[in-house]
């Protein structure tokens, strides 16, 4: 005991001595930053070079809160008046470090300097502003606080769409496209990709070098998210897609590299960028024949030395190109170099330049040297390191299964699918969500509404032209008083009045057109979305159920003293649960596509019995989740009161179909602007009624408990072209096409309303 106290005294002393050594040697970087920060600041001015140091040796710092404020007061003097760029780009550093360090700190500080930023005048306000954004997704991607993050971004989205900040739009799309796929979620990540895309501006803004901040903008940033989208394609099985759309970018960033040099900032990391990508895309698909032209493509690129992430994921894709190729030696060799790198350096799983996982190469080596037990507790390892990344631990969780299944150990083969499958259901419910409209529906909606905008100012042009020429006619005639020119000019003005009559028809027609698209696009975005969850159900449990019945059948061929009969009834038993699922899940992408056929069909003009319940029903779940795909914080109240009595009624159901979508859509739309205001016993609601009058008239009633419509513009609401919604959102057209579908089944509709309270839209249809 007595020695025992001795050895843990002197252990006490040794850890208060490191603990010591720790603080000075910090307490020592500290001294040393302040010291090349006030060098830097010459009175010739900036000595870039030791401002630089500084910045390098901040990333490393592990600092305490007292020194992040030392460290903000010393880089005060680099204010010049309204010129703080400096100052930030000292804490952009400070805030990477933090980024490695303490991510819960990390999101605070970015979050405080990102509103600071914004009421900033600094030069660069801007462009610092998006280096914060882009700086922050990684501190929210390797902690607990992702969907916080979700949240944050999509409120900055909507605060930058207001200011019109192109470049903070940019940044957002991007981040938002980088969560979604960290959740595996390659729908909305392809859409936010695209949004991003579409708004950089390829002009290349170029930033002082001792800025160095991390921005994805101009030629650079387009082709860097050029590729991402190329890996999205990859992940989503569009593997012929991905190759070709990955070396039509490379070709672009082969000639920027060229010709801006390894210098430029953003030039090689490009190239980098491009060619890695299309390396892990082509191993992936057993496409070696270039693989190792493209991966020294990469590592000739010479970008960031110093990026030990970077350098990690290099040596994971050269790795799985020699498992390819059967070069297990080398392979393993590198793999070791891998993991004492990231151990070295603590590189975390999600790291800037990709996910790190050594230990899943490593797995799929061991794996195919047969050396089972290995590669399950590698795989093991690697699951707890990347948990957050549910993709990536579904991968990992099909592979374990069969390395247990290999070993004999089924039970834990059993358990790691149902983990397999329940994480799937997670993914799944989350693809529901998170749904969006493509972006190529959205473009051509978006390209639709300017079409109209431009055809209504040219019919106001038009008009406007008329009654000039008009004007000037009639000058004509009192200052001239012949008949013969009187005689002219009203040839002239009848000429065109038939004209610009014949130019409104063709454009009314263009415009119905471009409404009833827009129809369309607003009942694809509530029925397409639906086929993949029952489609994703069936696979996985048909997958499954082949597991299992490879498993009864192992169990089968033992001797009868050794087979276990419980086994085989829980397999059994599974299997035949998985049928059924199967079967359900079949039935209903049979019954969604079925739908959807239906709802495409041309309208032949022709009256059938339809189900109006049936109907109404359909197009009141399609409206809300339509307007739900857009704006997932959208929840409303439905209510049904349908008459159960109701016998089949002939109509046009395509016709009817777009009158109750219209009008169901415009509900939502009232319920959602009204919610929109602080009032906190609102409960948004919209109701459908039908109902068989005594006068044998159906009746189908829609009401919301949105705004109402003015007295001042109620008699206007069926006119063409008339619209409440803001500019871009309506075409004005809806209405207006609603009441002519219901004149042509010898109807009417009507409306009653009242401010603040209520609209009723109320559709009496004779019953032949």
């Amino acid at each position: 005991m007595k020695q025992l106290r001795i050895i843990l005294k002197i252990a006490a002393i040794v850890i208060v001595c490191l603990i010591s050594n720790q603080v000075q040697s910090q307490q020592s970087k500290v001294d040393s930053i302040i010291t090349l920060l006030n060098k830097s600041n010459t009175e010739k001015g900036l000595d870039t070079l030791t401002f630089n140091n500084a910045r390098q040796l901040i990333r490393t710092a592990d600092l305490t809160d007292a020194q992040i404020i030392l460290l903000e007061k010393t880089a005060e003097q680099f204010k010049k008046g309204k010129d703080e760029d400096l100052f930030y780009a000292v804490k952009f550093v400070l805030l990477v470090s933090l980024s490695t360090t303490d991510p819960f700190k990390a999101i605070d500080y970015a979050k405080r300097n990102i509103e600071q930023l914004e009421r900033s005048s600094t030069l660069r306000s801007t462009y610092i502003t998006s280096a914060f954004l882009t700086q922050l997704r990684l501190p929210y991607r390797n902690s607990s606080k992702l969907p916080e993050g979700f949240q944050y971004y999509t409120d900055k989205l909507n605060q930058y769409k207001k200011d019109k900040n192109t470049l903070a739009l940019a940044t957002c799309y991007y981040v938002l496209a980088v969560f979604y796929s960290t959740n595996g979620l390659y729908e909305p990540a392809i859409y936010n990709t695209k949004k991003s895309i579409s708004l950089l501006d390829t002009s290349d803004f170029k930033s002082e070098r001792y800025l160095d901040f991390t921005v994805n903008h101009g030629k650079a940033g387009w082709i860097n998210n050029s590729y991402l989208l190329t890996s999205f394609y990859f992940q989503i099985g569009e593997y012929e897609k991905a190759i070709t759309h990955g070396k039509q970018i490379l070709r672009t960033a082969i000639d920027y590299y060229k010709a801006g040099g390894k210098g430029v900032s953003g030039a090689g990391i490009s190239l980098l960028a491009g060619a890695r990508r299309l390396a892990i895309s082509k191993i992936l698909i057993n496409q070696l024949d270039s693989v190792d032209y493209y991966l020294k493509l990469a590592e000739s690129a010479g970008v960031n030395a110093d990026d030990k992430s970077m350098q990690a994921e290099m040596m994971q894709f050269r790795s799985l190109y020699d498992i390819k190729r059967g070069a297990y030696k080398e392979a393993d060799t590198l793999l070791e170099q891998c993991r004492k790198l990231v151990k070295l350096y603590q590189i975390p799983a999600s790291a800037p330049s990709g996910i790190i996982e050594p230990d899943y190469y490593l797995a799929l080596l061991r794996t195919e040297q047969k050396r089972y037990l290995e590669a399950i507790d590698l795989l093991l390892r690697n699951i707890a390191r990347i948990k957050l990344v549910r993709l990536n631990v579904l991968r990992d969780y099909k592979l374990l299964a069969s390395l247990y299944e290999k070993t004999g150990e089924q039970l834990k083969a059993k358990e790691i699918y149902k983990a397999f499958i329940s994480l799937q259901d997670s993914v799944a419910v989350d693809q529901s969500k998170y749904r969006t409209i493509s972006f190529e529906t959205e473009q051509q909606i978006t390209d639709n509404e300017i079409a109209i905008s431009k055809l209504e100012t040219a019919n106001k042009l038009a008009a406007l032209s008329r009654n000039f020429t008009i004007g000037i006619a009639a000058l004509i005639l009192i200052f001239a008083g012949g008949i013969y020119f009187r005689f002219r000019a009203k040839k002239k003005a009848n000429e065109l009045l038939e004209k610009t009559l014949a130019e409104l028809k063709s454009t009314q027609a263009q415009l119905i057109q471009s409404e009833k698209m827009a129809s369309l696009g607003e009942l694809t975005a509530g029925i397409a979305h639906e086929i993949q969850n029952p489609l994703n159900f069936v696979n996985n449990f048909s997958e499954v159920s082949n597991e299992l019945i490879a498993e009864i059948k192992v169990e089968r061929s033992k001797d009868k003293g050794e087979r276990d009969e419980q086994l085989e009834s829980e397999i059994l038993n599974d299997i035949e649960m998985n049928l059924e699922k199967i079967n359900h899940h079949g039935k209903r992408a049979s019954a969604i596509v079925k739908g959807m056929l239906e709802h495409s069909r041309i309208s032949t003009g022709q009256k059938e019995p339809t189900d109006i319940n049936a109907l109404c029903d359909e197009y009141l779940r399609l409206a809300y989740q339509s307007l739900k795909a857009k704006n997932k914080d959208f929840n409303a109240t439905m209510e049904t009161h349908f008459d159960a009595n109701l016998p089949k009624i002939e109509i046009i159901p395509q016709d009817i179909g777009r009158v109750l979508l219209n009008l169901i859509n415009n509900a939502f739309y009232a319920v959602n602007e009204r919610s929109k205001k602080v009032e906190s016993d609102y409960v948004p609601t919209v109701s459908v009624t039908t109902e068989l009058t005594a006068n044998s008239q159906l009746l189908i009633a829609i009401k919301d408990n949105g705004s109402g419509i003015p007295d001042a513009i109620k008699d206007k609401i069926f006119q063409p072209f008339f619209t409440t919604k803001p500019t871009g959102q309506g075409t004005g057209l809806g209405l207006s096409l609603a009441y002519d579908i219901v004149k042509a089944h010898g109807g009417e509709i009507k409306v009653t309303t009242k401010e603040n309270k209520y609209t009723e839209f109320i559709i009496q249809i004779p019953i032949q």
